[in-house]
This record gives structure tokens, C-alpha cells and sequence, in this order.
């Protein structure tokens, strides 16, 4: 009976560790993340964007992961939005691209996963925002690879004029 006793309290003492360690889940996700960062991506934990339906009716954030490859530009671009999911007309934020990068995005969009909503690009870098459902090194490795042709192809990673002269 004494054992008995003995066990039952040191599991009572070990549960509380238990629970500090991550999950299998956890721990993909950290592993996926740390392989994003490894290739130049920085990955953060947002809310993912809205339509003007869902904000007017002022619905529930979901959440999901943003992965950003980051532009370093001397002179602004114009910031854009693409919506990646088919929405109804006039329900997305919009803020249109050329029709150049538009083409860039319809031929890398498979190497996007399928839950990636939307691409935006900003002073700050191209944005992709999804759920991380399927999440693998692979599928990063290919978002990367997506990311990188957009900004190589399309040109939103431009030098001034001075550093393109010398």
C-alpha cells in the first residue's frame, strides 16, 4: 500500500511538467517556422484579413500565420492585395496590381498551399497569410520559392537610381 501511495504522489508531482512540454503539433509548427525563418521568411501569428462582409458583421478573428519576405528599397512601390480565395465581387479589400505581377502570381500559384488567402505587398516585403494546415520544410520551401520569383521577376525589389548606376 505504501508503494501504492509512494507512485501516486510522484505522479501527482510529474503531471505539472507534463503539460509545460510542447504537443507533436506544437512542435511541427515549431519546426516549420524555424525552417521559414532559416530561409530568409519572417513568420508571425495574425489575424487573417477580412472581407467587408465578415467586418461589417463584425465576425470572429480567425487565425493563421503570416510569412513575409522582406524588400529593401530605397524609393516606395505602390502597395497591393490579392485575394488567393474566390470571394464575391466587391466583398475583398482591393488594392489592385499590375497586370505583370498579376501574371507572376497566376504562374506561381501552385506552388502556393491551398489554404494561402492572400498576397500583399507593402514597403515592408510580400506578405502570404495562411493556416499552416498542411504545414511541411517542403510546402516553406516552396513558398519561398513563390515569394522569391514574385519579387525577382516582378521587381519590387529595386535599388535607387545612384545604386544602380555605380
Amino acid at each position: 500500500m505504501t508503494w501504492l501511495i509512494g507512485i501516486a504522489v510522484i505522479a501527482f508531482m510529474l503531471a505539472p511538467i507534463m503539460w509545460i512540454l510542447p504537443s507533436r503539433r506544437q512542435s511541427q509548427q515549431a519546426a516549420v517556422r524555424e525552417s521559414a525563418r532559416s530561409l530568409g521568411l519572417s513568420v508571425k501569428v495574425v489575424a487573417m484579413p477580412k472581407t467587408r462582409r465578415e467586418r461589417i458583421r463584425r465576425e470572429d478573428d480567425v487565425y493563421g500565420v503570416c510569412y513575409t519576405r522582406g524588400v529593401h528599397n530605397k524609393r516606395s512601390l505602390p502597395a497591393w492585395k490579392y485575394w488567393l480565395i474566390d470571394i464575391p465581387e466587391g466583398e475583398g479589400d482591393v488594392v489592385p496590381c499590375s497586370t505583370e505581377i498579376e501574371a507572376l502570381i497566376t504562374e506561381f500559384r501552385g506552388l502556393l498551399p491551398a489554404d494561402a488567402t492572400m498576397l500583399e505587398f507593402s514597403p515592408v516585403g510580400l506578405h502570404v497569410y495562411w493556416r499552416e494546415r498542411q504545414a511541411d520544410e517542403k510546402v516553406v520551401a516552396e513558398i519561398a520559392q513563390c515569394l522569391n520569383a514574385i519579387i525577382d521577376k516582378g521587381g519590387l525589389e529595386v535599388a535607387s537610381r545612384a545604386e544602380s548606376t555605380e
